[in-house]
This record gives structure tokens, sequence and C-alpha cells, in this order.
């Protein structure tokens, strides 16, 4: 049996005794496939990039019986979890990579012949290589890692364990006896969320084809749609509700920073949002977000990291923090919260901008710099002129994102998790409670 094979037959395993467990109460549909894409240059995962990415997945689908209303609203949609083993393309810096997820098949057409898709993904990746342990033994931990121009380590990955994250169209061609010929292709992302570094993650394009079989022909993909009113979950039946939430996490500093080991700091939100419900599959929000940084109060001053100039900063350059002040790890913002609505689960994409911003006078380092050497500061406005394309590198800017999944364990009580970032580049993952009124 090759490598490859024997790495992914614990998840198939493990899948397998699902399917048995849950067959006499759920029609599932079993999918497997073969998968290549590739890597997506960054400037820091390019020189390892040897061949594509070549892979291997497997399935298990909850079909659409009428069984939850909430997935026949989104056109009779079907759920399923899976696994998948992908060699990432270079297997001394690179590694391989085995994830276990859960998706959503969101129909556009849901033909007897014919079906296309929508698909999102969320779910975990282990890793084998990652910063630490490519890193040649001639150099310090957390060393620049550079020779000669090039990286000597792998510079995308500081941790085994990172978030998975795909979202691809799908097409399924309905053969004979439940049999079908399944084609689906898109994109797929591997990182941290910035809670380890370094984090400029994995980004690859490209696709699967395989087979789908459901042992029952009975599915009917048409299911008529129930007639359900507009409600922000499944529990609380009206249109509008106000919900306040705390949430908290953890991030590394910069990976250069400290020779002596990496520090942990404090990240953490809290947001209020008021939400309306226009349709049944999707509602409106608008808010208020605070967030905690603890990055900013204590990199400069407790590291010390000189540069050539012998001046103390950050060995990234982006901040110009001088002395360490509590006041720089906060920021509050407005935003507008739109979320798609998924029975008890709501998923959606923050959009704000900083109405009070302590360190955006403080970055980009150089401009700071130059500006406190003439006596004086960049006193910007709440919105000014900044590259986005190169956001979280050199300044976040006044725009920042947050990816939101909340679940409502109860009708006024959920869990949630959130992912911050300033255009691509993730700031923290923090995760909370919160409450709808």
């Amino acid at each position: 049996m090759c490598p490859e094979v024997k790495k992914i037959l614990p998840f198939i395993l493990f899948f397998a005794c699902l399917q048995a467990s849950a067959l006499p109460h759920y029609e599932l549909a079993y999918r497997l496939s073969g998968n290549a894409s590739m890597m997506m240059e960054d400037g820091k995962v390019d020189q390892f990039i040897q061949r594509p990415v070549l892979g291997g997945s497997f399935a298990v689908e909850f079909l659409p019986t009428g069984r939850w209303k909430c997935l026949q609203q989104w056109n009779n949609a079907s759920i399923g979890v899976g696994a998948s083993y992908l060699n990432l393309g270079n297997d001394k810096m690179l590694g391989s990579a085995i994830a276990a997820y859960g998706y959503m098949n969101m129909p556009f057409y849901n033909g007897t012949h014919f079906r296309i898709g929508a698909r999102p993904t969320v779910g975990l990746a282990a890793v084998t290589k990652t910063y630490k342990n490519t890193l040649p033994d001639e150099y310090a931990p957390y060393s620049i890692a550079q020779k000669d121009g090039k990286y000597v380590a792998n510079w995308s990955i500081g941790s085994i364990l990172n978030a998975y994250l795909a979202l691809e169209l799908y097409m399924d061609f309905p053969i004979k006896d439940g049999w079908e010929i399944t084609l689906n292709g898109g994109w797929r992302h591997i990182s941290n969320g910035s809670f380890m570094h370094p984090n400029a993650g994995y980004n690859m394009f490209g696709g699967e084809l395989g087979v789908r079989y459901h042992p029952s022909t009975q599915n009917n993909p048409n299911t008529p749609k129930p007639d359900v009113p507009r409600k922000l979950y499944d529990g609380v039946d009206k249109p509008w509700a106000i919900e306040l939430s705390a949430t908290g996490g953890a991030k590394q500093n910069y990976y250069k920073d400290n020779q002596n080991g990496m520090q942990f700091y404090g990240a953490a939100s809290v947001k209020l949002a008021a939400y309306w419900v226009p349709v049944s599959i999707f509602r409106l929000g608008a808010g208020v977000d605070a967030f905690y940084d603890g990055y900013y109060a204590a990199v400069n001053d407790e590291f010390k990291a000189t540069n050539p100039e012998g001046t103390a900063i950050t060995y990234f350059g982006k901040t110009y923090l001088k002395t360490s002040d509590l006041k720089n790890c906060f920021r509050v913002g407005l935003s507008i919260q739109p979320e798609f609505i998924i029975g008890k689960l709501t998923a959606g994409l923050h959009v704000g901008f900083y109405v009070f911003d302590p360190v955006k006078n403080l970055e980009p380092y150089e401009q700071a710099k130059t500006a406190d050497d003439a006596g004086s500061s960049l006193d910007r406005g709440v919105f000014y002129k900044y590259d986005f394309t190169k956001a979280s590198n050199y300044q976040d800017g006044w725009c920042y994102m947050q990816f939101v999944l909340k679940y409502h364990v109860l009708d006024h009580l959920f869990v949630q998790l959130g992912l911050k970032t300033h255009g691509v580049r993730a700031e923290f993952i923090d995760a909370g409670l919160g409450v709808a009124f």
C-alpha cells in the first residue's frame, strides 16, 4: 500500500463507521475523489514549489429529504463531512497536509441530469512541515532564515494545526442506479490566523474529479421548500434583534522579534449590533466593535529588538512604538454585518472602519519615524490614503474585516468564533459567547 493511502486510511475508516451508525436515521451519499491544484505564489512559498499539489478526498453527505427545513430554504442544500490528504508539492520543505472539515452543497440548479452549485468549507488541517522543523541546525531559532537572498526554511507556516477553508463550485452528473460523476474546483486556504508565526499560509487553486454514490435512489433533490417566516435563527421567530458578544484569543509576536522564544499576547473583541431579517436565509446588521490587541503595548519596550541603527523597534518595522502604552492596544470601529442564516447557525463577513485608532499615526514605520524626527505626527483622520494591497505588512489602515460564525445553543445565547483581518492578512482569531435580546 502506498504511503499516501496509509496516511488517509484512518480517516476513511472513521467516516465509514460514522456512516454505519447514521444509516438507519439519515439518507446518505458517499463521495470519493482525487484532486490537483497549483500553489498560488506569494513571495514566500515561490522558491519551494516543485510540482502541483496532489491528493485525494473522501466524504459523507446528508441528503435533503425534508428532515431539515433550514436546508430546504437553501434550494434543498445538503451538508457533508470529509477528509483530504494533500501532498503540497515539495516533500522536504512543504511536506503534506491532512484536513478534516464540514461543508455545504448550495445548489444553483438542481435538475435530473445535471446539478451545479457552490460549496463553502470550514475545517482543520495538520501539516507535516513548518518553519521550526525545516530550519537548518546552523541557524538560530527565529533567525532571519535567509541565505543569498533565498529562504532556508518554510516561511509560510508556523504551526502544525491550522484552519482549512475552501470556496468551490461543484457539478454532479447522475449516471445510473445512484452513481454520479462529480467535479468541483476553486480556492483552498491553510493558515492559523496569526496565532503562531510565521503565518503567510498556503493558497491553492485547483479541482477534484471523482464519483458519488447514494444507495437509495428515492432521494428527491427537488423536495418542496417550506413556507418559513423571517426569523433571526431557529427558535426566535421575529425579524429583528440586538446582540452583544464578548470573545477572546491570543497571538504571537513577530517571529524575528525574540531570539529566546516566542511570546503570546492576549486579543479580544466586544461587539454590540442590531440585526434585521429581510428574507428567510439572510440578515443584515450594523454595530459597534471594540478590539484589544496586547501586542501593541509591549513588543518594543519588552524585547528591545535592535536594528542596524541601534533603535528599539520590532524587526517587522511596521509600527513606530517608542514606549509601552496600554492605550495603543485598543481600537473601536463601526461595521456593517451581513450574515447568512442556516438554522441555528449564522455566518457572515463584517466590514468596518475605525473611529478610534491610536496606532494609525505610528505606521508605517518609516513614515511615522520621519514625521517624529521632524517634531510632528502623521495626523490622519478617520479615512486616509493607504495601499490596501499591502495592508498589515506595512500598516493596517482604516478598514478591517471579521469572518464570524455563530451557533445559537439556546434561544438567546450563542457561541461565536471570529477571524479579524486587514485585507488578506490575519490579525487574530477569537472565540466566546453572546446574548440576543
